[in-house]
């Protein structure tokens, strides 16, 4: 009796990577990036196979593939007689990795995507820390020890601080054991990675979120679920003390929350 087998993540990551560094790749990116960022807005025609390929010297084969990328994360509608158009908002896939470091190319989108990402991890990261807490083995504690241990080493370096603060975050939704949590990995890379841009805005980052951090493990390594969800959520409050500060102080307001 066969069974069916579900890529791994770093087989699908892998596959992306492939996907992105081909022309087809470089194709989806460049218009993928125009349409989040609202050079095309919804239901506007972009170009089409012909164009495309004139502008990037590409063949039609590999501009069809490019389509097919940009339809897949919800972010065209291809139809017959009505053309190539790009889908709103809503459609697009927005855990999706690609998605996600398109809308993070530009500055313009900053502000309500850094606080989109803020509340959605508000939401995610203390209940995975809780589960966490209970659910983690020997092997995926010593995952998050060692993003620790990485994070400790590199806390005057902001480059280097960066890689293992996303291993951290991203151990701890795998010690969830919950595999639809460990997928919120790509969301939890992206948001990182903008707040790590936004904390090098002020003085001494990143070196206070250190304590904030070894607390949440010491909560995850006593199985102390409320004490972990709790240990999360200062530091998420103190990040989004931080961005609220630096997004504001560059001139742009908060978005007001219903």
């Amino acid at each position: 009796m066969s069974t069916l087998t579900t890529p791994t993540t770093w087989e699908a990551e892998k596959v992306r990577m492939v996907n992105k560094a081909s022309g087809a790749g470089r194709i989806a990116e460049q218009i993928g990036s125009a349409i989040v960022s609202g050079v095309y807005r919804p239901d506007q025609l972009v170009p089409g196979e012909i164009e495309l390929s004139r502008r990037f010297q590409a063949s039609r084969p590999v501009v069809r593939e490019a389509l097919k990328l940009l339809s897949a994360k919800g972010l065209i509608d291809s139809r017959k007689r009505a053309g190539t158009r790009a889908r709103s908002r809503e459609a697009w896939h927005m855990l999706d990795a690609d998605v996600l470091a398109w809308r993070l190319k530009t500055g313009k989108a900053e502000p309500k995507f850094v606080f989109d990402l803020l509340q959605a991890r508000t939401v995610i990261e203390p209940a995975a820390a809780a589960m966490a807490a209970l659910n983690h083995t020997a092997r995926t504690l010593k995952l998050i020890e060692a993003a620790f241990a990485d994070m400790e080493v590199s806390v005057h370096d902001r480059a280097l601080f960066v890689e293992p603060d996303i291993r951290f975050h991203r151990a701890i939704l795998i010690a969830t054991g919950n595999d639809f949590i460990a997928a919120f990995g790509a969301l939890i890379e992206t948001a990182l990675g903008a707040f790590v841009r936004i904390a090098s805005r002020h003085e001494g980052a990143p070196a206070p979120s250190v304590p904030l951090h070894r607390d949440i493990l010491a909560a995850i390594c006593r199985r102390d679920a409320e004490g972990a969800r709790a240990a999360m959520l200062v530091l998420l409050n103190r990040t989004s003390r931080n961005a609220e500060r630096n997004v504001v102080r560059q001139g742009s307001r908060k978005p007001k929350r219903h």
